[in-house]
């Protein structure tokens, strides 16, 4: 039997927690083609919120806002901003392509343009 003050340090083998799937925070943002389009543009990003909670398992949390007039920041690129959680990030490029493509339509019927960030967490 060996004491524990005579075991080495630093042990062989560290113990970590478990791996988990990658997670990482979407931003997506949308220019409107006119302010009048804003209730058309609710209406749709609601509605596609319960297909998001139906279709993607990758996404844990979701929200659209507009965008804060701050100084320095460029709110005329954006009419609204949602920001996604998501897990398993590779699983959930699949799903994002297959969900856009469905919205395609509707989304360049009331959106002049859109970008879109993904930031993987640090830890």
């Amino acid at each position: 039997m060996t004491s524990r003050s005579s075991r080495s340090w630093p042990p062989d083998r560290l113990q970590y927690a478990p791996r988990v799937a990658p997670t990482a925070t979407v931003l997506v943002w949308f220019k409107l083609r006119s302010p009048e389009l804003a209730d058309d543009f609710e209406r749709l990003m609601a509605g596609d919120r319960d297909v998001v909670r139906g279709s993607l398992d990758t996404v844990s949390d979701w929200r659209l806002t507009r965008p804060l007039d701050m100084p320095g920041q460029a709110t005329e690129q954006a009419d609204y901003v949602l920001i996604a959680e998501i897990v398993e990030v590779e699983r959930w490029e699949q799903q994002i392509s297959e969900q856009l493509e469905r919205l395609e339509d509707e989304l360049t019927r009331l959106v002049s343009s859109r970008g879109l960030l993904v930031v993987g967490h640090v830890l």
